[in-house]
């Protein structure tokens, strides 16, 4: 979704094949658009909620963009597996209800100086309970463009 001028959430991960809805809470039209090998679409400028959803049929990493607010930016992690999920502002997640079983276990994040396979972790999992892994990860800087001035005396929509 857009809302006041960003992409809400900055990250998503989805199972392959989950269609999404891209509502514009804005007062202002958005034309949000992907050039990634997992999915790319383009939705021309537009105010509400387009009529048909994006279908996530490929895994990997969807980067958003919208043509119109360059600052505007997010992602969409298409998962093969239904194991996965999104951590919250402490780094951390539960992958809860995961069968007993040996898993590989590996983190993306949008300024990972490494590939995602170099974060592979191998786990077993028992009944008894989970099992807590951990990753010290090297972020690139945040390149992202700064967000244009808003307020008063401001003309940029």
């Amino acid at each position: 979704m857009q809302e006041t001028k960003e992409f809400r959430p900055f990250v998503k991960a989805v199972l392959v094949g989950t269609p999404i809805e891209f509502p514009n809470r804005d007062d202002v039209q958005h034309h949000v658009y992907s050039f990634s090998p997992a999915r790319t679409f383009e939705l021309k400028a537009y105010a509400g909620t387009p009529a048909d959803p994006i279908v996530f049929d490929k895994p990997g990493v969807v980067a958003l963009g919208c043509n119109i607010h360059d600052w505007m930016l997010a992602y969409i992690y298409v998962s093969e597996s239904p194991y996965f999920g999104v951590t919250g502002a402490e780094g951390r997640v539960l992958l809860a209800g995961l069968p007993a079983g040996r898993y590989t276990v590996r983190v993306w994040h949008p300024r990972l100086t490494e590939s995602e396979a170099s974060t592979s972790q191998a786990v077993s999992v028992t009944n008894n309970g989970g099992v807590e892994v951990a990753w010290a990860l090297k972020l690139k800087r945040d390149a992202r463009i700064r967000r244009a001035p808003t307020g008063a005396g401001s003309s940029y929509r």
